[in-house]
């Protein structure tokens, strides 16, 4: 099985780790909002 790395733009990952610190969801419930691959928000 080979796995596939996706990346995203400097802008997305700041504003995602923005919408996560305002939003008040936990990490499970913003990273399905934002519907990234499962453990991306970890990374």
């Amino acid at each position: 099985m080979e796995l596939s790395l996706t990346q995203y733009s400097q802008e997305f990952r700041e504003q995602s780790i923005k919408f996560l610190k305002e939003s008040g969801l936990t990490l499970v419930e913003a990273a399905k909002r934002l519907s990234p691959p499962k453990g991306t928000p970890k990374n």
